[in-house]
């Protein structure tokens, strides 16, 4: 199913509205019980910073997201134009229905989210290394060691933790 980009946001506003936060009365004369804060999935995430975060270990899952959301992705793996924006709840989107590691890690990112790390999972997996995901992002020496490794994980798909899915519910 394609949505429209005017679907997509009108989507966007609706959840942002229905899940603002509200207060209630404890009792008539009582104190004000405030409930939990809830998180907005608001904003917009340019794509180029989505992709940051892409290995290639979710069983192609961030280029069927791409194309729900209509981005052109000729070469087969990332957006022609990663200067484009979607919104957040496209994103969250992506990663709950199409298991795209990627956009679990962006907004992991953005909204400090507290869960595992699928950039961290997946270099672990091929460089055997704990603790790399920071330093991925600014080295391009660690990025080209991850692509001389990659190709034996090819076909190799890492499912995406309850934790993750939990954090992003």
């Amino acid at each position: 199913m394609r949505l429209s980009r005017r679907q997509l946001f009108t989507a966007a506003g609706v959840t942002a509205l229905a899940t603002s936060g509200t207060t209630r009365n404890a009792s008539a004369s009582g104190p004000v019980a405030v409930a939990a804060p809830v998180r907005t999935w608001a904003g917009e995430i340019r794509v180029g910073d989505w992709e940051q975060f892409y290995l290639g270990l979710d069983g192609g899952a961030h280029q069927k997201a791409l194309s729900a959301l209509g981005i052109l992705h000729r070469d087969g793996a990332r957006a022609d134009e990663p200067e484009l924006t979607v919104p957040v709840e496209s994103v969250r989107r992506a990663a709950l229905e199409f298991g795209d590691h990627a956009a679990a890690d962006v907004l992991r990112d953005r909204f400090a989210l507290d869960s595992p790390s699928m950039l961290g999972r997946g270099l672990k997996l091929v460089l055997g290394e704990d603790g790399l995901e920071r330093r991925y992002l600014d080295d391009p020496g660690l990025q080209l060691r991850y692509i001389g490794y990659r190709r034996r994980f090819a076909n190799y798909a890492m499912p995406m933790p309850a934790a993750v899915r939990h954090a992003l519910a």
